[in-house]
């Protein structure tokens, strides 16, 4: 560690750390450098224990919980961040930090009420974190409240944040609003086509624009986000997809050639599995001559899609109705 930020750790530690005695105080201060030593070098148990005894040794240093979340967050361990967090606000009501961790632990951990809460208390402290202010719009659309979400989305954009990152997150915030008022779909649009001009390799804002297309029955658009997504980042969801638009296209040998691409990416991969039985099924329906060589193909498809995963009741009944009657 450079000395500087030795003595930044020191300093904060004795601001922070909570007026009840110099004793108390400084005998936390070893274990939470030795902690915050740790951390840098990558040995996250041992800062960890450190942090630990630090608190233990002095229960009002909020920088020694703020730490500790940290690295619980790191880990994925949301609840005992949430708790570090939770401490550390109660002990500093003005840490933004805290409040600003607590808020996104809470969304990992799939309580947005609680999150919006959080980020609410570290506006207070910072009106003016865009960071905040987008967390905040994500957070309330994920509670259900997407237009609640635009409100805090424009202040984050006026604050200054423009990143791709940023317009994929708006972009999902009015295709969410879209579900209530369709007319918002055009701004979700505008925003997805933002962020990928910024940085196209974003599979999932790829999906979620080619998803409005869908949900607009403009499936030639659509194939074509998706043609796009698959060369720059394929995947088989992607491609399961865009065989999905040919075949509401009609064009079924190119939706057979993209499903068959999805299955290389991952070959038990069901909705792929499906749509190569929906779409044989289809052939055969509409050349009788080859009616049974590619019923077969289809039912085979959709055996196959059952063998992994039997709670199926629709390609049950598809299977069924197109099987050939058994032999008495």
């Amino acid at each position: 560690m450079d000395p500087k930020s030795l003595v930044r750790w020191l300093c904060l530690a004795v601001f922070l750390g909570g007026f009840v005695g110099c004793a108390q105080r400084n005998a936390g201060l070893k274990p939470y450098v030795t902690g915050q030593l740790a951390a840098e070098k990558g040995q996250i148990a041992q800062a960890i224990r450190e942090l630990t005894l630090a608190i233990k040794r002095n229960p009002q240093m909020v920088v020694a919980y703020e730490a500790r979340g940290d690295l619980y967050k790191k880990q994925g361990r949301y609840h005992l961040a949430a708790s570090d967090y939770q401490h550390a606000t109660s002990l500093n009501p003005f840490s933004f930090h805290s409040f600003f961790e607590l808020g996104q632990v809470y969304q990992q951990l799939r309580r947005y009420i609680a999150a919006i809460a959080a980020y609410q208390h570290a506006l207070q402290i910072n009106p003016k974190d865009a960071r905040t202010s987008l967390n905040l719009a994500v957070a309330y659309t994920q509670a259900g409240h997407p237009f609640r979400g635009i409100l805090y989305a424009n202040r984050a954009v006026q604050n200054g944040s423009n990143s791709f990152a940023t317009w994929a997150n708006i972009g999902t915030i009015y295709s969410q609003a879209a579900k209530h008022d369709p007319a918002y779909r055009r701004r979700a649009i505008h925003y997805f086509k933002q962020s990928l001009e910024i940085k196209p390799h974003q599979p999932q804002v790829y999906l979620n624009l080619a998803q409005i297309y869908i949900d607009e029955h403009r499936f030639d658009q659509a194939s074509r986000v998706f043609r796009t997504g698959a060369k720059l980042a394929g995947s088989s969801l992607i491609c399961e997809r865009l065989g999905y638009c040919y075949y509401r296209l009609g064009k079924l040998h190119q939706a057979l050639a993209a499903y068959q691409q999805s299955l290389k990416y991952q070959a038990d991969y069901v909705p792929a599995i499906n749509g190569m039985g929906v779409v044989y099924m289809t052939i055969a329906l509409q050349h009788h001559r080859h009616w049974r060589t590619v019923r077969t193909e289809a039912i085979s498809y959709w055996k196959r899609s059952l063998k992994i995963d039997p709670q199926q009741s629709l390609i049950q009944h598809l299977v069924k109705k197109f099987a050939p009657a058994a032999k008495p």
